[in-house]
């Protein structure tokens, strides 16, 4: 039974029993009435409402639930044992914030010995570095020597095995010519002081002057003409043999310098393997940072906490699920739309959006997109609603009530949902008035249905249902065309 009709019954016990209380004071006989007789005699009780003149729009309702476009799960990279959980559901979080926390005693262990290996490798660089360029300075310098050596053993044995050149030669000749004219010019002045002092007229200390420069005139010519001699007649053998051996021992030398210095590439390849340690400890150092960060599991994204899986004591592997967080700035309305109002639908559309969790609120959204494939077995379409969602007020998983707004009328003639009734599979109202007695009577009004929500009705054309009519809105089920009705009783 409708609520109207309950009211109109109501009212109409109300109106016997005072009937009958009236009746029992008077100390008259008790007299059963029926509701007809009442009703013929006082009227119908009806409540009424006027016929107003507005805008309404043509909506199709549509039933969903809030759901979130970017959710994160949460998990771990590594294995440890968590030590504290700084959020619960429901929390909001910010993109980056830690969540849990894993014990980093361990990891930071591994971060100190790794730091401990990178020192000892970088250690190791120097010092084979050291090693590389003092040898190569000493290698450098060793092969320099020999081959100074090796040239100078060579240009000996060069000038011994092709003799004296003919500079040399003229040279040595000039050298007995001049000391051959010394020496003659000696003996011609010690042969002149010789008979000058037989003579008496000098002294002997002068004659033994010229006797001196003779002895040594002589001696000058004597090596010249020795000079000449081995210049003429070149290096000797065993001079050559010994210059031979001279320039094996350099070449000898040379090349056991250049020996050692290829040598030295092997203490590069020294340096090139401290490096690869080098570069290996810096990646365990790597390593060891990145379980360090890894220890405190961070949000990567803005939202809410939607589930909370993990408490503090507690063991967790790599890869386990720790939370659900739900980024609440990218909300939205999914809702499903029957196939027979489909066409209706279209992007961008205004939707009014309603929560359980909010009665008095109203979420103004947008018609986003349409799943083009029906759901199986309801034949519904999915549609995506865009709706903001200031305050973070809406969450994932509230139901929601929308009405998608596909067309509208101004200056409608507008009637409460709770006046139209059908009979006989016609839509009628009842509207109110005086008769030329003053009674007041319904007249039955035969409409035709536009837009309607929640509220009103549009009343189309042809009609005689005018703004301003009263219009009976509640205990119209049992009236008739011209029924005598109480208004508000």
């Amino acid at each position: 039974m409708s609520r109207n009709r309950i009211i109109a019954v109501g009212l109409i016990l109300l109106v016997v029993v005072a009937m009958f209380g009236i009746a029992t004071v008077r100390g008259r006989k008790k007299v059963v009435r029926t509701t007809e007789q009442i009703q013929a005699e006082v009227g119908t009780p009806v409540q009424t409402a006027p016929v107003e003149v507005g805008s309404i729009n043509d909506i199709v309702p549509v039933t969903g639930n809030i759901k979130a476009l970017d959710s994160a799960t949460v998990t771990s990279k590594i294995g440890g044992k968590v030590s504290a959980v700084t959020v619960r559901e429901g929390d909001s979080v910010r993109r980056g914030q830690v969540l849990v926390q894993l014990d980093p005693g361990d990891s930071q262990e591994n971060l100190r010995q790794a730091q401990a290996g990178l020192q000892t490798a970088l250690a190791r660089l120097s010092q084979a570095r050291t090693t590389v360029s003092v040898t190569d300075i000493q290698s450098r310098a060793a092969i320099s020597q020999a081959q100074a050596g090796y040239d100078s053993a060579q240009a000996n044995l060069a000038k011994l095995r092709g003799g004296a050149r003919t500079q040399e030669r003229l040279i040595a000749e000039n050298q007995v010519a001049t000391a051959k004219a010394n020496l003659d010019n000696a003996r011609a002045n010690l042969n002149r002081y010789k008979k000058l002092y037989a003579q008496g007229a000098v002294a002997e200390a002068q004659l033994e002057v010229y006797q001196t420069q003779f002895d040594v005139a002589q001696a000058s010519y004597n090596t010249a003409k020795q000079n000449l001699s081995l210049v003429v007649e070149g290096a000797r053998s065993e001079d050559i043999r010994q210059a031979q051996e001279a320039v094996i021992q350099a070449r000898s030398g040379l090349i056991s310098a250049k020996a050692n210095a290829s040598q030295n590439a092997l203490r590069r390849e020294d340096v090139r393997q401290a490096q690869a340690g080098v570069a290996q400890a810096r990646a365990q150092v790597a390593l060891a940072q990145d379980q360090l960060a890894n220890t405190a599991i961070r949000s990567s994204v803005d939202g809410v906490v939607s589930q909370r899986m993990v408490d503090p004591g507690q063991s967790v592997a790599p890869t386990s699920p720790l939370m659900n967080v739900v980024s609440l700035r990218t909300v939205f309305f999914e809702a499903d739309v029957s196939e027979t109002v489909l066409a209706k639908v279209k992007p961008g559309q205004t939707v009014d959006v309603k929560v359980d969790a909010y009665p008095d609120s109203t979420f103004v959204g947008k018609v986003k997109s349409l799943n083009p494939a029906a759901q199986s077995g309801t034949r519904n379409f999915r549609v995506r609603v865009h709706i903001p969602n200031p305050g973070n007020a809406l969450r994932p998983g509230m139901f929601s009530r929308g009405a998608i707004v596909t067309g509208g009328t101004q200056g409608a003639i507008l009637i409460p949902q709770d006046a139209v009734e059908e009979r006989n599979g016609q839509n009628i109202v009842f509207t109110v008035a005086k008769d030329t007695k003053g009674v007041t009577r319904a007249k039955l009004n035969a409409i035709n249905r536009g837009l309607s929500n929640s509220q009103f009705v549009e009343v189309n054309p042809p009609t005689d249902v005018r703004a301003g009519d009263t219009i009976v809105t509640s205990g119209h089920e049992a009236l008739q065309d011209n029924d005598k009705v109480l208004v508000g009783g």
